[in-house]
């Protein structure tokens, strides 16, 4: 900032051919710009202007500076500008980061709607179920089913999603309907798992009846969507957000089971690395998603 300000300082003086004229300029007492002006050449080590009481000449070093100067301060001028225009008016490219069914099902139609209201921001959505590294890998917004634990990020609650476990009628027709959660261990089980292993850790209860169990599946999947597609086909019980499987509980193709066993609900949080008060485009998404209408209706909250 220093640099800057001596800089602006020597450009007036040589503009307006004098330092009272570039102080009435710049708004400042006549010393001031003395001042600054000497602490410049005290640190380039060189005389910039040869001054009498009649005029200023620039040195062969005042020249090179000057044209150098004006370059610098009319780059500077031009970048300001730029930023000022994305504030009020945002636009480019908002990267987002969102589980597969959650972003399939719920933000994909959002974003639709978002960037016809918004014509000058570009929206790239990644789909995956795990956890990216938000900073590291560049996301603006990145939706998480599960509380804020990244202090160093912000996040705004979107809504709460009850956790239900499911299976189709035909399965339980054949195998039973299970009364607690210990019976699971005789059933088939349908879980998401990352790490190529066919097991999960399933909660049940609310509270401070809450516990996990661990479950041993038949069939598991790195994609989330998975487990849903094989408890309609019959293959088993899943546990998912409501909202994953209401279409098809609705409809009486899946059904849900150990309802007395329902865990606490799901949180889904928009995390972000910039403040909304920093980026207005981050601010008109959030915003946006918190609307009526937005991804926020009766079935996400239910």
């Amino acid at each position: 900032m220093r640099d800057i300000d001596e800089m602006r300082v020597m450009v007036e003086i040589v503009r307006h051919g004098g330092l009272s004229p570039a102080a009435r300029h710049l708004g400042l007492a006549p010393s001031v710009v003395s001042d600054r002006l000497a602490r410049l050449e005290h640190r380039l080590g060189t005389r910039l202007l040869v001054r009498t009481t009649r005029r200023q000449t620039l040195t062969e070093a005042g020249r090179i500076y000057l044209d150098e100067a004006t370059a610098i301060l009319a780059a500077t001028e031009r970048m300001e500008a730029r930023v000022r225009e994305t504030v009020s008016a945002p636009g480019g490219m908002l990267r987002v980061t969102a589980p597969t069914p959650f972003g399939r099902l719920r933000l994909a139609p959002f974003i639709a709607g978002f960037v016809r209201r918004h014509p000058g921001i570009r929206v790239h959505l990644t789909l995956e179920d795990r956890m990216a590294d938000i900073v590291g890998e560049g996301f603006d917004i990145a939706i998480r089913g599960a509380p804020v634990v990244d202090t160093t990020l912000t996040g705004r609650r979107l809504m709460e999603s009850r956790r239900v476990l499911v299976a189709s009628p035909d399965y339980l027709a054949r195998r039973g309907t299970p009364k607690t959660p210990a019976d699971l261990a005789h059933h088939d089980c349908l879980v998401a798992n990352m790490t190529g292993q066919c097991r999960a850790t399933w909660r049940f209860g609310r509270g401070d009846a809450a516990r996990p169990w661990r479950i041993d599946g038949l069939l598991a999947s790195s994609n989330s969507e998975l487990p849903v597609q094989w408890a309609l086909a019959g293959m088993g019980l899943t546990q998912k957000s409501l909202w994953e499987v209401e279409e098809a509980v609705r409809a009486g193709r899946l059904v849900t089971v150990l309802d007395a066993w329902e865990p606490d609900p799901v949180t889904f949080y928009a995390i972000h690395p910039v403040s909304t008060a920093h980026s207005q485009k981050i601010a008109l998404f959030i915003g946006d998603l918190l609307q009526p209408g937005g991804i926020l209706s009766d079935q996400a909250a239910s």
